[in-house]
């Protein structure tokens, strides 16, 4: 038996195969019957239709191959034959209605268009004795979907006869009683004496006129606006659609619908996350469509508004005739009990019938039968995340998964699939990530990319329009997002909560999900959240996190709600009330040095931080508070991430105010300023916030922003101007008594008198600043202290105790929850490790340290570390991947606008084109840097690099023979390194080049 047979029974011709009204056997009486009808009627346009009908019938009789599927065509050709006939039955053509006249030249040009397509097969069955086995096979499976085609378009016009012909009836009917009102009005005005029981007839007759024309009336409009049985379409099911990143459930929905003869499958889920899709995906499987066959039948749920018309569905699904019976779930039931047959029936849109209000017991009996019959296996789609009737039951295990959004990856190759001309383009991620990949979204807006906008246009619109965007006027589930979700809003469990609306509106205003711990203080005014809460879930409005912790809302959902359902005023102030709350314990947090125990709560509500402060300076009456929490949370994110976008819009507002909190807002700005390199708008900012300080007679602040622009002049190598900010500062902190201040400052003195190869100074004054770290227990603080000396010790050499204090800074580091402070431990080791020539340690840690700098979002710092690496690979002889590092930290130098940086970066690549021979271009550079540094402020580093220009200008002279300039260049370089204890190696080196050039010198000779 091929893959398309379908087994019979054996007790006989079910009720599914008497369906039809002509069996193959049956057909040739069939012919002779109606060719003596079409011979016996007169009608041309009647005799013309007849006639290219019987033709389709007598051509798919002679076809031998794909047998069922003729047999299938010849009966949806003779019962529309017979229809037609019977129609007209004692009629003249003057009698046929002119709209009925037009139904028979319709259902003529559908024979046509059928016996068309019929000669095309029969030639091609014609041919395949003499065609390849390929071609043999493509014609077979083509000649059965037009077979199946040529069907459907004859089901379709047998149910478009049957309703114009019961219209014709009706309207007959109505007539009818219309003559006979009016001659029962005519009696009553003749009789005039008011005979008791003539007047009660006629008042019995008005009355059942009037409920008879009632009835016809309802039928009438009923059989126009096709909401009965006879005017439903039939069932076909929908092609397999394409489909994105859900192969893997897809492969679960068909072997648990595989795993038993009668099996029961629910895909659940959000409205738009593609549950059909995933379902017909399934059913069209090939394993499928081998165990079931063409008893694979689709349910659209979404049209059926009562109890009967979805029975009505399921009987179109499976092919009964039309019926008057008052049980016709019974007839249901019998057919497939008696069919014998695996069948699969496929409710689509389930919830649409599921929610009617008074009937959910009556469908979960409907649906629970079906489910007891041993050769039937259920599958739908519905919205919501709890499985209907599982009392009644047995949903196949495992139950599956509620739908969610795509990833990434399969999100691209969706809307690609739409608009080809989007591929590669960088704002996509960023798009689909706004749409949260919700597939219906990534549809219609793929759909909008295709017809010419470009995705940096749609993600613009979209963050001004919203859901409006993938809205259509008239449009159904399937084409716009806005009826989608309220289809969801208006379900039964939805609408009859009184808090669920209320509470969906407030976890609209929370982008970054709403925490259960934080639920009972941000919705105060819903004291009934829970139950409302479980409602949302059931309805798939909200999902939960893997650790049930936070509730989460798709982002059209978001949109939706607020669009239509927005925040009344008393929640939303107390929404802002609660986060300005938590932005101020994260700044206390901060102060108080608990950060490590609250940052995870901290961490996962900055999205909704911003978003909430961010609104309420756009909209806010009372705009201070929110400048406040603006500043406050600004503060937190520089203990942690420093980002610049809340403290920024806080500062515009503030000045349109003329806020007294402006100081504070440029205070923060600045130290996130610094934290990511932008040194010059640093300083600018803090002088205004000085400014604005002194004048508010605000010392304590005034003196820490003087801290802060000594530790930026310092990161820019101006030690003098650095030393004496930091002394200012240290005036105000000790004037106030504020020992943390103190400490503060002196930590960055001491840096700076370390910078400048003052170590003896530096270590007193970082012991000193550590010594009051410790006195106001400051973890922090203390673990910057170890850190600096660290540096301090690797300068004089002092390898030992530098790596000691470098990796306790960095323990204390880990704890605190500081990536900066461990990154910038890793930097130390790695330039340590790179002293004592560990330079595949060196290279390690200083990749490590880069890492830790690019998700800090600390510019400077992920350029050093590059330089580092750079300076790793050189030296071991990895030129070309030293040469790319150097090249591309000189740029990130040059944007930042660190002179040392790029004169490093110049006197690495010219060591690199020395070391391979290309002795001009490395003099040029060597030069070049050697210039620079000779102009900047002195200090350890300049010498440094002067030294290191030195030497590598000595190298080339003695291997170009130019004795006499190498010995002095090399001389200058040595005296350099040996006063300083961490370059004791570069020392030897270049006494070793000295003592090869004296040579080379003495002997005449030039060596290599």
């Amino acid at each position: 038996m091929g893959i398309f047979s379908l087994p019979k029974s054996p007790k006989g011709p079910s009720r599914l195969e008497s369906a039809g009204v002509a069996t193959l056997g049956g057909v040739q009486v069939s012919l002779t019957l109606l060719e003596k009808l079409m011979d016996g009627t007169s009608i041309p346009f009647v005799k013309g239709a007849v006639g290219t009908a019987l033709e389709v019938i007598k051509i798919a009789k002679g076809i031998q191959s794909d047998r069922e599927d003729c047999d299938n065509l010849i009966k949806r050709t003779t019962s529309l034959l017979i229809v037609i006939l019977d129609s007209l039955k004692g009629k003249s053509e003057k009698e046929i209605p002119s709209y009925l006249k037009q139904a028979i030249e319709r259902l003529s040009t559908n024979f046509q268009e059928v016996l068309d397509e019929i000669r095309i097969i029969e030639k091609r069955v014609g041919k395949r004795s003499s065609s390849s086995i390929a071609k043999a096979i493509l014609y077979h499976f083509d000649n059965t979907e037009k077979l199946k085609e040529c069907s459907t378009k004859l089901e379709w016009a047998i149910a478009e006869f049957q309703v114009t012909s019961k219209v014709d009836s009706c309207l007959k009917d109505l007539e009818r009683h219309e003559q006979l009102r009016d001659e029962l009005r005519e009696s009553r005005m003749v009789i005039q004496d008011g005979q008791a029981k003539i007047e009660a007839k006629i008042q019995d007759g008005q009355a059942k006129i009037q409920e008879d024309l009632a009835k016809i009336r309802d039928v009438v409009q009923d059989k126009i606006s096709g909401d009965t049985p006879l005017s439903l379409p039939s069932t076909f099911m929908p092609a397999s659609p394409k489909i994105f990143g859900r192969h893997s459930y897809i492969e679960k929905v068909v072997r648990l619908l595989l795993s038993g003869t009668s099996t029961r499958v629910a895909i659940l889920g959000p409205g738009g996350m593609g549950k059909t899709s995933v379902a017909l995906k399934a059913i069209h499987d090939a394993r499928i469509i081998e165990r079931f066959g063409f008893n694979r039948r689709w349910v659209p749920c979404e049209q059926a508004t009562s109890v009967p018309l979805f029975s009505e569905l399921i009987a179109k699904s499976l092919g009964l005739p039309p019926s008057t019976s008052n049980d016709r779930f019974s007839e249901i039931i019998a057919a497939l009990e008696e069919s014998g047959v695996l069948q699969i029936v496929l409710f689509d849109n389930f919830e649409t019938i599921w929610d009617i209000e008074g009937e959910r017991s009556a469908i979960a009996n409907i649906l629970s039968r079906l489910a007891s019959i041993p050769t039937v296996s259920l599958i739908l789609t519905m919205r919501g995340i709890q499985h209907p009737a599982s009392n009644l039951i047995d949903w196949t295990s495992p139950r599956l998964p509620p739908l969610t959004p795509l990833e990434m990856d399969p999100a691209q190759e969706a809307f690609v699939q739409i608009s080809p001309d989007s591929e590669g383009d960088p704002n996509l991620p960023e798009l689909l990530h706004e749409l949260d990949c919700m597939p219906l979204a990534i549809t219609l807006m793929a759909k909008l990319a295709e017809v010419g906008e470009t995705i940096a246009e749609l993600l613009s619109q979209w963050r001004q329009e919203q859901v409006k965007l993938l809205s259509q006027p008239g449009g159904d589930r399937t084409s716009s997002i806005e009826v989608s979700i309220r289809l969801s809003l208006i379900s039964s469990p939805v609408r009859t909560n009184g808090d669920a609306i209320p509470l969906l509106s407030v976890l609209a205003k929370l982008p970054g999900g709403a925490s259960l711990t934080l639920l009972p203080s941000i919705c105060p005014s819903i004291p009934g959240w829970k139950g409302a809460l479980r409602v949302l879930r059931t309805a798939a409005l909200v999902y939960d996190s893997p650790d049930k912790t936070v509730v989460y809302m798709l982002s059209p959902i978001r949109s939706y709600v607020s669009l239509y359902h927005p925040l009344a005023d008393g929640p939303l102030q107390a929404l802002r009330h609660a986060y300005y709350e938590l932005a101020d314990e994260a700044e206390n947090n901060c102060r108080g040095s608990i950060l490590v125990e609250a940052l995870p709560e901290l961490s996962r509500e900055e999205i909704n931080l911003e978003s909430i402060i961010v609104d309420a300076l756009q909209h806010a009456d009372n705009k201070e508070n929110a400048i406040a929490a603006a500043s406050a949370y600004s503060y937190y994110l520089n203990f942690t991430q420093p980002r610049i976008n809340v403290i920024e819009a806080a500062i515009q507002v503030a000045r349109h105010s003329r806020s007294d909190l402006l100081p504070f807002c440029l205070h923060n700005y600045a130290d996130s300023l610094r934290y990511q390199s932008q040194y010059d708008a640093a300083s600018f900012a803090l002088d205004e916030a000085i400014d604005g300080y002194i004048k508010a007679n605000n010392k304590i602040n005034a003196a820490h922003c003087l801290w802060i622009m000594g530790d930026i002049l310092r990161l820019q190598n101006k030690c003098d101007k650095a030393c004496s900010k930091l002394e200012e500062g240290i005036s105000y902190y000790r004037e106030l008594g504020d020992v943390g201040g103190t400490a503060d400052c002196l930590m960055i003195l001491g840096q700076v008198h370390g910078a400048q190869g003052n170590f003896e100074v530096a270590r007193s004054t970082l012991e000193e600043a550590k010594s009051m770290f410790l006195q106001v227990q400051s973890g922090i603080g203390i673990a910057n202290c170890l850190q600096s000396l660290g540096k301090m010790y690797r300068a004089q050499g002092g390898y030992e105790v530098a790596t000691s204090a470098a990796e306790e800074a960095k323990a204390m580091y880990i704890k605190l929850h500081s990536p900066l402070g461990i990154a910038n431990s890793l930097k130390v080791l790695s330039d340590i490790h790179y002293d004592q020539g560990q330079y595949v340690e060196a290279y390690s840690a200083a990749e490590e340290a880069r890492v830790q700098y690019i998700k800090w979002g600390e510019k400077l710092g992920t350029a050093d570390s590059l330089l580092s690496m750079g300076h790793s690979l050189f030296r071991q002889g990895r030129y070309d991947e030293a040469r790319r590092a150097a090249e591309e930290v000189e740029n990130e130098y040059r944007r930042l606008g660190i002179s040392q940086g790029i004169n490093d970066s110049r006197r690495l690549l010219g060591d690199i084109h020395r070391m391979q021979g290309e002795y001009d271009t490395a003099r040029s550079l060597l030069e070049q840097a050697k210039l620079s540094f000779s102009q900047q402020e002195p200090s350890i580093y300049t010498s440094l690099g002067l030294a290191s220009c030195n030497s590598s200008l000595g190298k080339i002279s003695r291997l170009q023979g130019q004795y006499d300039h190498a010995i002095e260049l090399l001389e200058k370089a040595r005296t350099t390194y040996s006063t300083l204890g961490s370059t004791k190696h570069e020392a030897a080196e270049c006494a070793e080049e000295i003592a090869l050039a004296l040579k080379a010198r003495n002997s005449g000779e030039k060596l290599d």
